[in-house]
């Protein structure tokens, strides 16, 4: 009988590791299905005008008088740094987040001779190589809204594992909610499934408080949100 007890607790561990190595899997696919179309593309070059625009008229009226330390900010699915860009106006130190080499490399080459920068490609889900409570402010614009939501939420968890006590996290997501389960790229403007709700939720189940959020009126198509949140100081 205890044999029998022990094959059945080792089986039971096992499935639970095959699960886990399962999910693990699906959520990389799905990461690297939003990273494959902004790899080679002149999406970015189209988006740069828009930049000056945005940064005054959306994001900085959402991040100024808040206390926000910028003394190290990660920038999350940097692109071709246009956003970086900005945020170097303020920042110490700079650690530019992206899945495609070829977005790290542009932002090298965009920010050669600037010491203040570090650049890591990931593997779409994880901030591995930064370290616990490094990081004063986490960033992400203009891509998040094409991430799976369990993706977003993976995110989420390791904003808590890398930002101090204190520290603040902006992200632009989507706030689309009509093709559950379904692909991304058959949606309005390529938004995937998450809303202003969810994501409120899923920050207060990884242990960060919103501090706003604004839902983003495009041309009367409300698919985005703008979500300011904060890491407790304890």
């Amino acid at each position: 009988m205890k044999f029998v007890k022990s094959l059945s607790i080792f089986s039971g561990g096992v499935l639970k590791i095959q699960d886990k190595q399962k999910k693990k899997r699906r959520l990389l696919d799905e990461a690297r299905s939003s990273g494959e179309p902004f790899r080679n593309g002149p999406y970015f070059d189209a988006a740069e005008p828009h930049m000056d625009k945005q940064w005054e008229n959306i994001i900085w009226p959402m991040l100024r008088d808040r206390g926000i330390d910028f003394h190290c900010v990660l920038d999350l699915a940097a692109g071709h740094g246009r956003n970086s860009a900005k945020l170097r106006q303020y920042a110490d130190r700079i650690i530019i987040v992206d899945i495609n080499q070829e977005n790290i490399d542009a932002c090298k080459k965009r920010f050669k001779g600037d010491d203040r920068f570090v650049y890591i490609k990931n593997d779409g889900i994880s901030l591995r190589g930064v370290r616990n409570k490094s990081v004063t402010f986490v960033y992400t614009f203009d891509s998040m809204v094409h991430f799976d939501s369990d993706v977003v939420r993976e995110y989420l968890r390791e904003f808590y594992r890398v930002l101090k006590p204190g520290g603040y996290g902006f992200c632009h997501h989507s706030n689309y909610t009509d093709n559950p389960g379904g692909d991304f790229r058959k949606t309005s403007h390529w938004r995937n499934f998450m809303s202003k709700e969810l994501f409120a939720h899923y920050c207060a189940k990884e242990g960060l408080t919103i501090v706003e959020q604004r839902v983003i009126d495009w041309s009367s198509e409300k698919l985005d949100c703008l979500s300011l949140f904060r890491k407790s100081e304890d």
